[in-house]
């Protein structure tokens, strides 16, 4: 069989049916992977629409009845699927199936003939596909330059016609059939067994490493720093050692004071022959602490907001800062390469010096996000910091984690969740890099509470005044965008809500990312047709919350006693279901107040957040 066979286009491809064994994992792609699929998908077809696309591989089985088993690739195929979907709603029946799972054929099965998620789900099993379905619709494929067009606005400006038959014809896998006597368990584990391909910032590590070693010292601090690092969702300091605690992060904890050059003598002396080789490392070996050696304190699991490689980006931006010449982007795809074209100019141990400390400020003055059963998406934000616990009776210190700071904490962690939940794709986080700049000396990890919201508070301030687009914001012709206006706008009016009024609102910032009319647009008529789209009529809600609502009624979602309504919505949703109770009507009238009193609260932005 020539290669060329292989290549099938989408369309090709979804003419069979595929199944997913019960060995494989469900399906657990999250916003990055589809994110990137989309945007190179987008990309090549901006570049060349009559080219053909290859996006990876199939490895499938047929089974007795014609049906392939999926072998590898089912992430990608699954996306593809939901993709396609969405592109053409003829589509009613999904190619895919789950062997022994009913929760996920029922969801599929549900969404391919209605072309919605009836409802939100917590089961782990269908959540994925729920929240993979809710990004597909509002992936915005320009989020670096602050643009609000989502996927599907994109493709009705280019003509989804023509993007439609470059997904379908021009896009391809390489579809593999093994021989079907294979022994499909031992193939699998053989595949899960060779390991993934090897991580850029893993190559990194070694070539930085192959660095050091004309210092003849240094390298098994490096590789302790460089794996405590790497592991982004795990506060720093409780990755080391209870003697190196100390060493690294002062008596207390909470302090960053290693520093290459006066720890390489200690080293030679107590290392040994404790550094990592070269072939060890890209083996993947680390010489951090054993669980057994860590100070058993407050574990609890958390996620940070950003991954390890567009860490890495972020820190090697700020090693390059003095040179304005450079333009490196913050995108962790683009390690590799940018490392390659930098590597003569880095110095590894000034480099791992500056990579701990912004890990340090990074878990202390960036938030985090912990499970919490109490809200509405069983997560809260926190900012906390590390503290040394004395224990008179045992005589032992351990390691606990408080507030970062005793006054400003809410606020602060409003501000900050507020820009990452606008701003949320992990390779365009030009606020984070904006944050990280300012400490960049180990007294600021000192910094007041009142300076850092201050600081905050201007980031934000620039951000909104930097937007030639809300420009548009005056009292006529109102700002009439629709779904089309910035995200960035509602979480910013939410935040000046709360910050003026603190003891009105009780609301957190969450991935809101559908914009909710609250006069529904299936109400539309000669009469309120100019203010549908209006921002007065506008709120950023959930995408399931925007479908449970659909064309439900201003009063019907407004009811305190209905089960739209409750006082932990956010500022402006909030505000509006108000003035429809107060009124007892929401209409032209309404809308167009509500606007006013937005422009209002707009225009005193430089006094409701005052920098001082």
């Amino acid at each position: 069989m020539e290669v060329k066979e292989l290549n099938k286009s989408i369309r090709e491809i979804f003419q069979w049916n595929y199944v997913v064994p019960l060995y494989q994992r469900n399906y657990a792609w999250s916003d990055d992977e589809i994110h990137q699929l989309i945007r190179d998908i987008y990309e090549n077809y901006i570049k060349d629409p009559k080219g053909f696309y290859f996006i990876g591989t199939l490895v499938v089985l047929k089974r007795k009845n014609g049906d392939f088993e999926v072998i590898d690739g089912q992430q990608r195929l699954t996306t593809l699927s939901l993709i396609a979907k969405k592109l053409d709603p003829n589509l009613h029946t999904s190619k895919l199936q789950y062997d022994s799972r009913p929760e996920v054929e029922s969801f599929l099965s549900t969404y391919f003939q209605r072309g919605e998620v009836a409802v939100t789900t917590t089961n782990h099993l269908v959540s994925h596909f729920n929240e993979a379905i809710e990004y597909i619709e509002n992936v915005d494929l320009e989020a670096e330059d602050f643009k609000t067009l989502h996927f599907i606005d994109y493709l009705k400006e280019d003509s989804i016609d023509e993007f439609k038959n470059y997904f379908f014809k021009q896009v391809q896998l390489v579809k593999v059939e093994i021989p079907s006597d294979t022994d499909v368990a031992h193939y699998f584990e053989v595949m899960n067994n060779r390991g993934d391909q090897l991580e850029e910032h893993e190559i990194v590590k070694a070539r930085l490493l192959d660095k050091i070693q004309v210092y003849k010292t240094g390298s098994a601090q490096f590789s302790k720093i460089w794996d405590a690092c790497s592991q982004m969702n795990e506060p720093i300091q409780r990755l080391f050692s209870k003697t190196d605690r100390e060493s690294f992060f002062g008596k207390e904890y909470d302090s960053c004071y290693f520093e290459s050059d006066k720890t390489s003598k200690k080293e030679t002396e107590n290392q040994g022959n404790s550094s990592l080789s070269i072939e060890r490392i890209l083996n993947g070996e680390s010489i951090l602490i054993d669980d057994e050696d860590r100070d058993k304190g407050d574990e609890e699991a958390f996620e940070a907001i950003i991954d390890f490689p567009n860490f890495l980006m972020h820190v090697l931006k700020l090693y390059f800062f003095d040179n304005k010449a450079l333009d490196i982007p913050l995108n962790g795809d683009e390690l590799l390469k940018w490392f390659e074209k930098l590597e003569e100019k880095i110095d590894p141990l000034e480099f791992i010096d500056k990579l701990l400390f912004y890990r340090v400020v990074f878990d202390r003055f960036i938030v985090t996000v912990i499970e919490d059963e109490k809200s509405e998406d069983n997560t809260k934000w926190i900012l906390h910091k590390p503290k040394r616990y004395y224990n008179e009776k045992q005589n032992s210190n351990r390691l606990i984690y408080k507030n970062s700071f005793e006054e400003l904490q809410e606020p602060i962690i409003k501000c900050l969740s507020m820009l990452q939940v606008t701003f949320r794709t992990k390779k365009y986080k030009n606020y984070l890099q904006e944050i990280l700049f300012w400490f960049n000396e180990v007294d600021d990890l000192k910094i007041q509470s009142k300076e850092y919201l201050n600081k905050l508070n201007g980031l934000v301030l620039e951000t909104y005044n930097s937007n030639k687009n809300f420009e548009s914001l005056i009292p006529l012709p109102h700002y009439n965008k629709g779904t089309s206006t910035p995200h960035f706008l509602f979480n910013f009016i939410d935040y000046l809500y709360w910050t003026e009024s603190p003891e009105k609102f009780n609301f957190e910032f969450k991935y809101r990312n559908s914009v909710e009319h609250h006069l529904p647009q299936s109400y539309r008529n000669t009469d309120n047709e100019n203010v549908l789209d209006c921002l007065g009529n506008l709120c950023l809600v959930s995408k399931s919350g925007n479908s449970k609502m659909n064309d439900e009624s201003p009063k019907g979602k407004a009811d305190p006693k209905g089960k739209y309504y409750n006082e932990n919505l956010p500022a402006k949703q909030l505000t509006m279901y108000k003035i429809t109770n107060s009124n007892g009507q929401w209409g032209e009238a309404e809308i167009l107040n509500h606007y006013n009193d937005i422009l209002d609260l707009l225009n005193r932005r430089n006094e409701i957040l005052p920098i001082k």
